[in-house]
């Protein structure tokens, strides 16, 4: 078989190394429409100014490119100058692990430059980081999926607090990714409810499953089915069935993976175009209406009457304590991961 290796790619390995304008990574069902926006960006860039930026923007999952400047592992970077000046994450991607949190946000590296206090479905205090160095720009939120004919006679859940209740025995499914149970569900069950609240949710939970997973096969019999399926807002819109599955949003607040924009400190005057995108109205439009509430000013408001999200905090995770919590997450309802892929 012959390996065709294109000309661009060439010249790519063969470039020197120099820190990257624009660095994103953003949730899969998002990548595509959010690289047509950022391409309709560079050509107006182009045109207006003759400005090009040096970035790296995935267009689907696991799009990595291993050449020089991309930085596939912002963990390793141990130089600001380094850095991207502006990057897009999630709060559980590589920005906030504790080589980064110790090297660059407490040392403000980064700048806070977006402003929460109005954001109708979170409370900006409590997704606003006290090192000034991230800006949630959207949220990922993950809901309740009811499948009615498997639930029974039972009551539909109205709150996470009710998934605890002993009449959901085996009828729950997690979150689940390709590489191990997800945690974040547990981390809050953990928080909110101590040690009892585990060994309650160990006993409802009957599998784990991975978003795209949920949205192919709930209410069939096949992978092991369940009545509850908690899973990302953008997943499970692709698996309701009226009078069958249903959403139920949590009363207490959907349990959200926020989208971060870092900004360097030191951003150069150039590249506060890239800033500007990422957030403008149309690219908030573009995470809104793929199921992503955007928190820009100018996106529309696409949650549900009432509708709020909630996450465990900055506390837990910029002090290092989610990394060891989730390995130990990981070991005692590992028992329900799957391999598969996202």
């Amino acid at each position: 078989m012959v390996q065709t290796i294109g000309i661009e790619s060439l010249l790519s390995q063969h470039a020197p190394s120099r820190h990257l304008d624009f660095k994103v990574e953003v949730p899969c069902p998002v990548k595509n429409r959010f690289q047509a926006a950022y391409e309709a960006f560079l050509r107006k860039q182009y045109e207006t100014t003759g400005r090009r930026f040096y970035s790296f923007v995935p267009s689907m999952c696991g799009e990595h490119a291993d050449v020089p400047g991309t930085l596939r592992d912002i963990a390793a970077v141990t130089s600001a100058d380094d850095l991207p000046e502006v990057a897009i994450d999630s709060a559980s991607g590589a920005f906030t692990c504790p080589a980064v949190v110790d090297r660059f946000v407490r040392t403000g590296a980064f700048q806070r430059i977006h402003d929460l206090s109005g954001v109708p479905f979170l409370n900006g205090a409590e997704f606003t980081d006290p090192y000034g160095a991230y800006n949630v720009i959207a949220v990922n939120p993950e809901v309740l999926l009811v499948d009615r004919k498997a639930l029974g006679d039972r009551p539909v859940p109205r709150s996470i607090e009710d998934l605890l209740d002993p009449i959901y025995t085996d009828s729950i499914c997690i979150a689940d990714s390709h590489r191990a149970i997800g945690t974040r569900f547990l981390t809050y069950i953990y928080l909110t409810y101590g040690e009892e609240g585990l060994d309650a949710i160990d006993r409802t939970i009957g599998t784990a499953l991975n978003g795209p997973t949920v949205a192919r096969t709930a209410g069939h019999t096949s992978p092991a089915p369940a009545a509850i399926y908690m899973a990302p807002w953008v997943f499970a819109q692709g698996a309701v069935k009226p009078g069958r599955l249903e959403i139920v949003w949590p009363s207490e607040g959907a349990l959200c993976n926020p989208t971060l924009l870092m900004v360097r400190a030191d951003l150069s005057p150039e590249n506060q175009a890239l800033v500007d995108f990422a957030l403008s109205p149309e690219l908030g439009e573009v995470f809104a209406t793929s199921n992503l509430p955007s928190t820009v000013p100018g996106a529309p408001n696409v949650l549900p009457r009432g509708a709020r999200v909630q996450w465990p905090g900055w506390g837990h995770l910029l002090d290092g304590d989610q990394a060891s919590l989730d390995a130990t997450l990981m070991a005692r309802f590992g028992k329900y991961h799957r391999s598969n892929s996202c």
